[in-house]
């Protein structure tokens, strides 16, 4: 057993490919030895910029021998009066057997001759064959350009007159098992044993003499190979500059992950630009540091952002690394100053008139046209979720939160859209709660992200998102598997989490109606019987799929399987079942039994009036009392939305029901008590509906 070292050294790999790219040679390699049955201890993945390696310890010098049993075809078909048919002779001839020199067949196994062996009632011809295992040094030979070819890059390049796709020109290639090198090429560059340092501090090539020494050698080249020792020397530098300045850097982890795939030996550095530009709102500032130039923004312990700022070098600080980065950031600093002017001085009111000139959606008009639909469609919701008293602050956060999509600053800058909007907001006057609405309308942007903070900002987010969805419905533009681009499931969620944190109920099926009529009729291509219902439902997995995590899925299936009418209501109902199964479990579980029983008694019945004079039994009669004490109780309950309080009640029918299925015979011979008690048990059963479809559970 030998350790084996493979470098790929090639120009410089962008940043977001690299570490994906390391894993996918890992995993390929891994998958080359594994089918091949050679054992191998740890697998080592290295990457910089400037190289993909992999440090293989002790790899067995050769894949050992394996036995193939080949199955062919049925006998019958391949051995007739003592000779081989054509299909036989085929058979045999594949696997290089002569089938004139074989005299007969038999279920004698061995190697290299047929024989047969009965698989079931029927007769098989088998082949068994030996396979010598490969030697390590030949498989990596025959496979290694295979192998960096299937690389996983979202972009490949070819370069000089080469056929090979890779993502950067390749410059060299190590591949050396043990002390010997392996010869093989990639690309017509040969294999050696060179291996070379850092591009600027330690560029000449120098013999590397067995792999275990790679990682300490480039270390002395002034190569940090190790991705993670990067990650937290990086790591380390920017806390001792935090804490020597007294400042803290803002999104620390985020510029991490993305400056240590730029670099093959990290110097963070420090620099000031001109404090003019802090005028400039923090979020240009940041996102031109952070997203353009991959600085470090740091701010002072008051979290008022600096003109301080970390860059990340890849060599040592120079008076010219310091000047260049200061005069490519003031560059950057001095169009968004200006440009951000540019905006003030034009207004709110002034963009609102080139809204019309933004496509919103192929055949659904413009942005303007839809701040318009969702004008059309406030007075109905803000009343129906009683917050009418705010409708002139929605109608105003509607008529500017879109504007700054034709801002200079949106346009350089998309992922601030909505933020420069509360900017261009506040120097126009406007009251600060919709100031704040129109900042955080797009929110919940992400998995974990916070909800706008106030009604208004939840309404306008509502209608902004729903708006989305029925425009992507009506026009056919539905997610599929996992695709789905326009982020409608995350938009369907925000408004499910809206609602709830409102606390408001609101019937989801006349909201997406009225954004529906709202559509132009003309764009409407999507064939569906019923439209609102198929966004219903989408609604309705959007919402499992979150709730999920949280409650049982007997709460949750329970519930929603009786419709998604009010998302507030169905989630007050999840939550109040789920603590009822928590604290009752045992008797969830005999209600759960005995619906079942209920359910395969009642599926295939018609509905039918309850005769009081034809219960016979005292079970019966107890039932029937129960069962109409509770009607009363649980409505009214369930007209409070005490759903903890409804259950409860509800779960008071299990004793008396279980009494009646334990002395009386549901399918009486009389017909009319028949039908009778089972009309009890479907009344019963619509009941519970209110809160819950037992029947679905049963089938989960």
């Amino acid at each position: 057993m030998k350790d084996l070292l493979i470098e790929i050294l090639v120009e410089e790999i962008p940043s977001l490919f690299a570490a994906p790219a390391s894993e996918s040679f890992k995993k390929l390699f891994t998958a080359l030895l594994s089918s091949n049955n050679i054992s191998y201890g740890d697998i080592t993945a290295y990457t910089t910029p400037r190289r993909l390696a992999l440090v293989v310890r002790n790899v067995l010098d050769k894949a050992s021998d394996t036995v193939i049993e080949v199955k062919g075809p049925m006998h019958s078909v391949c051995y007739e009066n003592g000779e081989f048919t054509k299909i036989g002779a085929g058979f045999l001839k594949s696997h290089n057997i002569d089938a004139s020199k074989i005299d007969k067949i038999d279920d004698t196994e061995c190697f290299d001759l047929p024989y047969t062996k009965n698989i079931g009632d029927k007769k098989y011809i088998f082949i068994k064959k030996e396979k010598k295992g490969e030697t390590t040094s030949e498989l990596i030979k025959n496979n290694l350009e295979k192998i960096v070819s299937s690389i996983h890059f979202p972009k490949k390049m070819r370069w000089a007159d080469k056929d090979f796709l890779f993502v950067r020109p390749i410059r060299g290639i190590t591949l050396l098992y043990g002390s010997e090198v392996i010869e093989s090429s990639v690309a017509g560059i040969k294999s050696s044993n060179q291996i070379t340092g850092h591009r600027l501090l330690s560029k000449e090539f120098e013999t590397i003499d067995t792999p275990s020494n790679y990682q300490s050698m480039l270390l002395k080249k002034s190569v940090m190979v190790s991705r993670e020792d990067r990650l937290l020397n990086i790591k380390k530098q920017i806390d001792d500059i935090e804490k020597k300045h007294g400042l803290t850097a803002v999104s620390k982890d985020k510029v991490s992950g993305i400056v240590v795939d730029l670099v093959e030996y990290p110097y963070l550095l420090t620099a000031e630009f001109d404090e003019k530009f802090l005028e400039v709102p923090d979020e240009v500032l940041i996102s031109e540091m952070i997203e353009h130039q991959k600085y470090y923004p740091l701010r002072d312990k008051n979290g008022q952002l600096t003109n301080m700022f970390v860059i990340t070098a890849n060599q040592p600080e120079t008076p010219q690394i310091i000047a260049g980065n200061i005069r490519v950031i003031a560059a950057r600093l001095s169009d968004g100053r200006f440009l951000y002017q540019e905006d003030i001085n034009n207004g709110l009111d002034e963009m609102n008139k080139r809204l019309s000139m933004i496509l919103f959606r192929a055949n659904l008009g413009s942005v303007d046209d839809k701040v318009t639909r969702l004008k059309n469609a406030s007075l109905s919701i803000s009343d129906a979720l009683g917050l009418g008293d705010k409708l002139d602050d929605i109608t105003k956060t509607l008529t500017y939160m879109k504007s700054d999509l034709v801002s200079n600053m949106v346009y350089q800058f998309p992922e601030l859209q909505g933020i420069m909007g509360s900017y261009f907001a506040n120097y126009m006057g406007l009251k600060s709660e919709i100031i704040l609405s129109i900042k955080e309308h797009y929110k919940p942007m992400f998995s974990g992200d916070s909800l706008p903070q106030n009604d208004i900002g939840k309404i306008v987010s509502i209608l902004d998102k729903l708006d989305n969805i029925v425009a992507g419905f009506y026009v056919g533009d539905i997610p599929t598997g996992s695709e789905d681009p326009n982020a409608l499931r995350r938009q369907a969620l925000g408004i499910i989490n809206i609602l709830i944190e409102l606390k408001k109920n609101i019937d989801l099926k006349s909201m997406i109606d009225l954004m529906i009529s709202l559509m132009p009729k003309e764009a409407l291509k999507n064939k569906s019987a019923d439209l609102s219902k198929d966004i219903i439902t989408f609604f309705k997995s959007r919402f499992e799929n979150d709730l999920s995590s949280k409650f049982s899925h007997d709460a949750i299936y329970g519930v929603l399987a009786t419709g998604l009418t009010d998302v507030y209501d169905s989630y007050l109902k999840i939550v109040a079942i789920d603590s009822f199964r928590n604290a009752n479990e045992d008797l969830f579980k005999n209600i759960l039994t005995i619906f079942k029983r209920i359910n395969n008694i009642i599926k295939n019945t018609t509905d039918s009036n309850i005769n009081e004079s034809l219960f016979v039994s005292d079970a019966e009669k107890n039932l029937y009392k129960v069962y109409t004490e509770s009607l009363r109780v649980v409505d009214g309950f369930i007209n409070e939305r005490n759903y903890e309080l409804a259950f409860e009640a509800l779960s008071k029918i299990y004793t008396p029901l279980d009494s009646l299925f334990e002395s009386v015979m549901i399918m009486d011979k009389d017909e009319a008590i028949k039908n009778n008690r089972v009309a009890l048990l479907s009344g019963i059963d619509k009941l519970f509906k209110k809160m819950l479809d037992f029947s679905i559970l049963t089938s989960k």
